[in-house]
C-alpha cells in the first residue's frame, strides 16, 4: 500500500470513529447536536468520492467530484429568495464546461501521450485525458507506458493499448461520471482491477479466452471510481 493510500485508510478510519462516537454520546443523551444541512442524501456519494480522490492525489478527479456535491449543497444555506437567484445562475455550468472544451480546442497537445525524463535520465510515457460531452480515441506505440489519468463526465473514451508495452507497475487511473471507457489490451495482460463502481459496472473480456495464459510480468493496474458509468475492457 502506498502513502497515499495509506493517508486515505487513516483518514476514513478516524473519520468513523469520531461520528460513530459523536452519534453514541447524542443517543445516550450527554452530546445534542443537529447538522445544518441534510447530509445523508446522494449529494454524500460525490463528496466521498472527491475527497478519497484528493486524499490520494488525484487533483483532477476531486475538484470534479466536490464541485458536484458543493453545487447541490449550497442551497441549503440560502432563504427562499436567494435560492430562487441561485438557480437562475445554472446557465455558469454551460459557460464553464463550455470554456473548457474550447481550452482542448486550441490546446490540442494538453490530452496527448506525454513523454518526460526520470531522474534517472529514462523516458516514460503517460496519458493525460479529459472529455467533458464529448469523446476521444486514442492509440498507444509506447514502449515504456506507466498509465495516467483518465476523466470523462459526460463522455466517453477509447484508448488502445495493443501496440504498446508496459513499464513496471503501470497504473490507470479513471474517473466516469455519466460516461464511458473502452480499453483494448492484450489477451495476455494482467489487468489488476481497482474500481470503485456506483451504479456502474467493469467488464474484462478475458473469459473469452479460455486458452490463453495470462503474462504476470505484463500487469496494469486499473483504478478509480465509476459513478453511473462503465468500463469495458477488450482483449486482442
Amino acid at each position: 500500500m502506498n502513502m497515499n493510500n495509506k493517508n486515505a485508510v487513516f483518514f476514513w478510519s478516524i473519520l468513523l470513529v469520531a461520528i460513530g462516537g459523536l452519534f453514541l454520546l447524542r443517543n445516550f443523551g450527554l452530546f445534542n447536536f443537529s447538522f445544518p444541512v441534510k447530509i445523508f442524501s446522494w449529494r454524500l456519494i460525490p463528496l466521498i468520492i472527491g475527497i478519497n480522490a484528493f486524499l490520494k492525489g488525484k487533483n483532477m478527479e476531486g475538484i470534479i467530484a466536490t464541485t458536484i456535491a458543493v453545487v447541490f449543497f449550497i442551497p441549503d444555506f440560502l432563504t427562499s429568495a436567494e435560492r430562487q437567484t441561485y438557480f437562475k445562475l445554472w446557465p455558469m455550468l454551460l459557460v464553464g464546461l463550455g470554456g473548457l472544451i474550447l481550452y482542448k480546442y486550441f490546446n490540442p497537445k494538453f490530452d496527448l501521450p506525454k513523454v518526460q525524463l526520470k531522474a534517472d535520465g529514462t523516458e516514460f510515457e503517460y496519458i493525460n485525458e479529459s472529455n467533458i460531452m464529448g469523446g476521444t480515441n486514442k492509440k498507444v506505440f509506447s514502449k515504456n507506458f506507466e498509465g495516467g489519468q483518465i476523466n470523462c463526465v459526460m463522455g466517453g473514451a477509447q484508448l488502445d493499448l495493443t501496440e504498446a508495452n508496459l513499464a513496471e507497475k503501470a497504473t490507470l487511473n479513471v474517473f466516469l461520471l455519466m460516461g464511458g471507457l473502452q480499453l483494448r489490451v492484450p489477451k495476455e495482460w494482467n489487468v489488476q482491477i481497482d474500481v470503485l463502481p456506483i451504479m456502474g459496472g467493469v467488464d474484462d473480456q478475458i473469459t473469452k479466452f479460455p486458452e490463453s495464459v495470462v503474462n504476470k510480468e505484463k500487469k496494469l493496474y486499473l483504478t478509480g471510481n465509476v459513478v453511473m458509468g462503465g468500463i469495458e475492457i477488450k482483449r486482442y
